[in-house]
């Protein structure tokens, strides 16, 4: 039997989304002009159906595009604080009285400190009717998430937002979901070096396209062959391995999909899109 891990992008966006609320710059009306899989909203991803990846404020899109019940779902992956990737106000919505929710459900979240602790207030109040349980995790912790094993690990970025990315493994296939996150760092490559993960899908963040980068918390192309060329020096991927450029700002040089599909492509990536589903 082939054992195929499916993910699904539900948002492939930076903050401000592509195109930005508030912009006319070209790769804004570009990307209007454009529409289809140049409209991108913010960060979310599923695993399988099965296991989320973050909770913005466009969750709510996502699940009527993505024709999603999430009542099906109960384990989710949070990487980081920002209202981009963690919206408290809609995970309140499991509330009864705002929900009917089947005999049994309870929504199981994974996150940094940061993350427990900016939900604490919504978890307690959940948790008074058993639907929610908020489980900490700290840097290169392993935990089981609804049949996957997860592995976190520290992301370069807003330390005061908690950020990790991950690992998820399941029946012999693993990703590894990088978002949000500069190039990796010492610890994270020494672990690799000593753990020999072997990565069927690599998806990272690559925020700034094509634009140089001159700050740290994100990714851009040169960045991510950067990280391709290493993670395959250390076996830890290799040519049936697929990568995912994701995570884009309005800002990045070249960002509109169309543009950055067959620039990608010439280093061997994919493009993620809003809806876009890669198996492996």
């Amino acid at each position: 039997m082939v054992i195929i891990m499916k993910l699904r992008y539900l948002g492939t966006a930076a903050a401000e989304g592509v195109p930005a609320l508030f912009c006319e710059c070209e790769n804004c009306k570009k990307s209007r002009a454009a529409g289809g899989r140049a409209i991108r909203t913010r960060s979310q991803a599923l695993v399988d159906g099965q296991l989320l990846i973050d909770f913005p404020a466009d969750t709510y899109k996502h699940i009527l595009d993505n024709n999603i019940d999430l009542c099906k779902i109960s384990h989710c992956l949070i990487t980081h604080t920002h209202s981009d990737h963690l919206y408290p106000n809609d995970l309140a919505m499991l509330e009864p009285g705002y929900s009917h929710l089947p005999d049994g459900y309870k929504l199981h979240i994974y996150g940094s400190d940061a993350v427990c602790s900016r939900l604490g207030q919504t978890v307690e109040r959940l948790k008074k009717h058993n639907i929610c349980e908020l489980h900490e995790v700290k840097p290169f912790d392993k935990f089981s998430a609804g049949g996957y094993e997860v592995t976190a690990l520290p992301a370069i970025h807003d330390k005061n937002a908690g950020p990790l990315f991950y690992m998820i493994s399941r029946c012999g296939k693993t990703l590894l979901w990088a978002h949000d996150t500069h190039y990796f760092s010492d610890e994270v490559w020494d672990y690799f070096a000593a753990t020999k993960p072997h990565f069927d899908l690599i998806s990272l963040d690559c925020t700034n396209a094509c634009l140089p980068l001159t700050y740290i918390g994100h990714m851009g192309l040169d960045e991510n062959i950067k990280a391709k060329e290493k993670l395959i020096s250390l076996g830890c991927a290799d040519d049936g391995t697929v990568f995912v450029c994701n995570h884009f700002s309005h800002n990045g040089t070249n960002v509109v999909y169309d543009d950055f599909v067959p620039i990608a492509g010439r280093a061997g990536f994919k493009v993620s899109f809003d809806g876009g589903e890669f198996e492996v």
